[in-house]
């Protein structure tokens, strides 16, 4: 299930490393701010680089393709939001709004 969401990144946590039965994987989390009349946060994950998290920074808007994941770890349920692209917006949300012209308009 592939989903999509707009917002600004706030927070882009350290990298993170292991091994893993597939061999060695990294992982970085960041959190962006979904805009609304009551703005939320949430948090993602770009494992192994699959997003391309680096080329991008705090106060960027951005709209990030993601999957849910569940795993089973000692009896619980971990549930992730595993991001696959990140795309940078323009400033105001996607819609990229012309220059202003220095021409008046006619009356």
């Amino acid at each position: 299930m592939a989903l999509e969401i707009e917002g600004k990144i706030v927070k882009i946590f350290p990298q993170r490393s292991g091994e893993g039965n597939n061999g060695t994987w990294t992982s970085q989390d960041f959190m962006i701010e979904v805009p609304g009349n009551y703005p939320t946060k949430a948090a993602f994950d770009d494992f192994n680089n699959a997003a391309g998290l680096q080329s991008f920074q705090v106060g960027d808007m951005v709209k990030v393709s993601f999957n849910i994941r569940s795993n089973e770890w000692q009896g619980k349920y971990i549930t992730s939001l595993r991001a696959w692209r990140i795309e940078k917006l323009g400033d105001n949300g996607g819609t990229q709004q012309p220059a202003p012209s220095n021409e008046t308009a006619p009356f």
